[in-house]
């Protein structure tokens, strides 16, 4: 979980303009999903060009390729998430262990490779508090503030930060990170109408949160993402990013994000495609 902290770049850059707060928009709770995962698949391919005609065509001077492989196997007790084995070689990817307590809440998700967890702490049936350990030293205490059943508020016991999340409908529309109060990243979102299989249970929301990255809470929506805009007001700069699909009964069961930059260098064009692919599998496909 430690590379999944709110972005260190964004501790260490000096503030240096506000986004202002808003009143985040109560939404109703999101239908429960009733696919598992089971399997996710990876793979990806990259394509450098130059040209020396202004982009009129185009030479290809590299390629990267991986192919598909597996890349984390989920196991069920029922609706119980058991464990996320993560069996990829290239990415710092984590693995994941749960437990429960005697309420059948998610008490500790645990990373046994790194020897990290985070612990949760519930007002009756919603998760209040999370506490993130790493080689068993507690590294910090994060505490959610809600408007009916959708998370409104994450924010550390100082509130030194927080991330402030808007909602619209059973989809989160905007995340705003705030540093000494003033907003440092703003993410922006766009969806399908397709079932998300990350949300829907207390379970699948714990391991959003073990995750700890800012641009994951998005996962909460019900549905898919198709855009996310993201605009950091240190640097100025904003970013925009696009992901396409392909369902069974209204499930993903292909991801695709595509990216291409075209840059001038040398007197000459340079172009950067890259494209990466997650494939879904379900127990009762």
């Amino acid at each position: 979980m430690k590379k999944l902290l709110f972005p260190a770049l964004l501790v260490c850059l000096a503030i240096l303009s506000s986004c202002g707060k808003e009143k985040p928009t109560p939404a109703p709770t999101p239908t429960i999903s009733n696919k598992k995962i089971s399997e996710i698949y990876y793979e990806y391919e990259q394509h450098d060009y130059v040209s020396n005609d202004d982009g009129q065509t185009w030479d290809e001077y590299q390629s990267d390729f991986e192919e598909k492989t597996l890349r984390e196997r989920w196991t069920w007790n029922d609706d119980k998430i058991i464990s996320i084995e993560n069996y990829s070689e290239l990415y710092d990817d984590h693995s994941y262990n749960f437990t429960y307590n005697e309420d059948d809440h998610v008490d500790e998700i645990i990373d046994p490779i790194e020897n990290e967890k985070m612990v949760c702490f519930y007002n009756g049936n919603q998760i209040s508090k999370l506490e993130y350990y790493y080689e068993d030293e507690l590294g910090k205490t994060d505490e959610l503030v809600y408007s009916g059943n959708k998370i409104v508020q994450i924010a550390g016991t100082d509130m030194s930060y927080y991330a402030v999340i808007t909602w619209h409908g059973d989809n989160v529309s905007m995340i705003k990170y705030f540093e000494a109060d003033e907003c440092v990243v703003e993410y922006s979102y766009s969806y399908d109408n397709k079932q998300n299989p990350y949300s829907g249970s207390n379970t699948l929301l714990a391991l959003v949160l073990a995750k700890n990255n800012l641009e994951d809470f998005a996962l909460m929506s019900k549905n898919n993402i198709t855009n996310k805009t993201t605009k950091y007001y240190l640097l100025p700069q904003e970013e925009s990013y696009s992901y396409t699909y392909l369902y069974n009964n209204s499930y993903p069961t292909r991801k695709t994000y595509f990216e291409e930059h075209i840059y001038t260098e040398s007197g000459c064009l340079w172009k950067n495609t890259h494209e990466q692919r997650y494939y879904y599998e379900y127990l009762d496909d």
